[in-house]
């Protein structure tokens, strides 16, 4: 089956060229001094339909079938703080100095100095700020609440990324007839597009002719944002969700405390603060069918022990925006990447081919 990348829902950010890991931060215990805490109230809106899975049925009657239910806490819909800070870690790690904690073990593909932090006497930022085992984070991250009525979607059937793509029917598996070039390579930048348009056979043909080329990851994974979710949602399925409409807002708040200058200023980016233009972010079940597009507001609050040296949102974005100046050269790539994908809903579309939405 062929594909090409520029069909797909997703795109890459570049990696960074290394874990920085020159200290050993310190830990959300300890009030060490030059270091800051705040507080940050954030409401999600909703630019596409949400569905945070409950992992029960509930039964619509207007449709009169059996629907996926969104999670609820008291009677109230909500987004747990651990699939917010799932995101947030993501986008967190791809505009720092921080590690790839998941690359694969089984293809032949190397991270190098982007190993996954080891012991924590030098944790690289990611893993400082939101923790590893045996380390505990430095945020407390709320759930996210609304009140807001739900609707029911029908969603295409997503299947799950192959590790060995595609998996075999039968017999030995043969990497020629898998998606390779849409992962990794090393013939041309991915979001230049030339190994994205090759045909897989001219991609092994050069990989075998260049045996030293086709063995880096072009980035980190990320899904597109795109009004096609309203297509996707009218094919014939045999899966219903409940999800929240577009325009549904709901609120939390993140707590921090112990965070040095730089892993602040790239918390307050991450969320985005202090880019050249908005950017939105992605939630929750099926975003390859471009549900789960969100924007956030954040908002510093007051944190007891510091009312006395609040930070505004004036003082957020300065802090944001100089994290990104002074850390341009290292995150730049992965920024633009992002800053291309994510600052417009868009219109792209996921293509399935032999009726399947291949990854």
């Amino acid at each position: 089956m062929e594909t090409s990348y520029e069909n797909k829902p997703y795109f890459f950010v570049p990696l960074a060229n290394s874990a920085d890991r020159r200290q050993a931060f310190n830990r959300q215990n300890l009030l060490a001094a030059h270091t800051r805490a705040g507080k940050l109230h954030v409401t999600i809106e909703c630019m596409t339909p949400l569905h945070i899975g409950a992992g029960q049925l509930t039964f619509d009657e207007t449709t009169k079938r059996f629907s996926r239910a969104l999670l609820r806490e008291n009677g109230h819909i909500a987004l747990p703080g651990s699939s917010f800070k799932g995101m947030l870690r993501a986008v967190f790690e791809a505009i720092s100095a921080s590690c790839v904690l998941n690359a694969p073990r089984s293809l032949p593909l190397k991270v190098g100095a982007l190993g996954a932090c080891s012991n924590n006497s030098g944790l690289c930022p990611a893993c400082s700020v939101f923790g590893r085992f045996s380390y505990k984070g430095k945020l407390t991250i709320s759930s996210f609440y609304t009140d807001a009525e739900p609707i029911v979607l029908k969603i295409p059937p997503l299947e799950q990324p192959f590790r060995t793509y595609p998996r075999p029917a039968r017999g030995e598996w043969d990497p020629r007839t898998g998606n390779e070039r849409l992962y990794y390579g090393n013939f041309s930048d991915i979001h230049g597009m030339d190994v994205a348009r090759m045909s897989k056979a001219d991609f092994f043909t050069r990989k075998d002719r260049e045996p030293r080329s086709g063995g880096n990851f072009y980035g980190r994974k990320f899904y597109k944002h795109s009004n096609g979710w309203k297509i996707l949602s009218e094919r014939p399925s045999k899966g219903s969700y409940e999800c929240l409409p577009t325009g549904t807002k709901l609120n939390g708040q993140i707590v921090y405390q112990g965070l040095t200058e730089y892993e602040q200023g790239a918390l307050l980016f991450a969320l985005g603060l202090g880019w050249q233009q908005p950017i939105l972010h992605k939630l929750g079940y099926a975003k390859p069918a471009f549900l789960g597009s969100v924007k956030l507001t954040v908002e510093p609050k007051p944190l007891p022990r510091y009312e006395d040296t609040p930070m505004t949102a004036t003082d957020a974005q300065r802090i944001a925006s100089q994290y990104y100046e002074q850390h341009q050269t290292m995150i730049g790539p992965a920024v633009h990447a992002l800053r291309q994908a994510w600052s417009e809903m868009g219109d792209s579309m996921w293509t399935p081919q032999d009726n399947k939405y291949g990854y």
